[in-house]
């Protein structure tokens, strides 16, 4: 039996690199999946993954900073999902600026993109969640909100947008334990996605440099440990920030 047999599964920033793959292998795990992202062909292209995989598939292109917007989007694929019963914050993105030079737009654009992003889309399933009295929420920090982002100077905004992320995690799981719904957190370290192929050797090896295992994240096993997490082993695991990270935040 596959772990997420008929469970009825959200993910934000579906269209992007690790959204796609949390996506595919949901579906592979049997899970019927919907996907929240502006980008609308991205869209299209992880739902033809996921149906290959054999699984049901809906998406909707909404701007994930809007409030509005989100709950509408939402609701429209929790109607046709028939329910929610996994939500993966995955939508985000960093900036690079250092402090002193930081403008207030880019100060509120990371925030908007990294923390107010999982305040909507988490706002918008937990209704359905607590009536049910069953869900998971699993949420996408980064360890740069653990060891303040130092494989990426001047990620100061972004860094303290996720570390509101692993805040968020931690009183929202306490918040609705007794309802059923857990909520936990995944703070991955560098990962092989293909904006990594832009590289230079000097700049891979001092990435590497700075990680015990000497390897980028696998996306794959970044979805796979959020299926734990989603999955019936993971039924008494809550306030969880679980570092992919290679050692790095050791």
């Amino acid at each position: 039996m596959a772990q997420l047999e008929s469970r009825r599964a959200i993910v934000t920033g579906a269209a992007g690199a690790l959204g796609a793959v949390i996506c595919e292998v949901f579906a592979r795990e049997g899970a019927n999946v919907g996907g929240l992202d502006l980008n609308a062909d991205g869209l299209a292209a992880t739902g033809e993954r996921v149906r290959a995989a054999g699984r049901e598939w809906t998406g909707t292109a909404v701007d994930l900073t809007d409030f509005d917007a989100v709950q509408d989007a939402t609701a429209g694929l929790i109607d046709r999902l028939g329910g929610v019963d996994v939500l993966v914050n995955c939508a985000g993105g960093g900036a690079v600026s250092f402090f002193h030079e930081m403008s207030p737009e880019t100060w509120r654009t990371q925030m908007a993109r990294n923390l107010d992003q999982v305040f909507n889309a988490t706002r918008a399933v937990l209704p359905s969640m607590l009536a049910a009295r069953s869900g998971r929420i699993i949420n996408i920090a980064s360890i740069a909100a653990v060891s303040g982002g130092r494989l990426v100077r001047g990620a100061t905004a972004y860094a303290a947008a996720k570390a509101g992320v692993i805040g968020l995690t931690k009183a929202l799981a306490i918040e609705v334990a007794e309802q059923g719904v857990t909520v936990n957190a995944i703070a991955p370290g560098a990962q092989a996605t293909p904006g990594r192929d832009k590289d230079t050797p000097e700049r891979r090896e001092a990435l590497l440099a700075q990680i015990p295992t000497r390897l980028l994240g696998n996306p794959e096993h970044l979805a796979e440990a959020i299926v734990f997490l989603a999955g019936p082993a993971g039924v008494n695991v809550t306030g969880v920030v679980l570092p992919l990270d290679g050692g790095h935040s050791i």
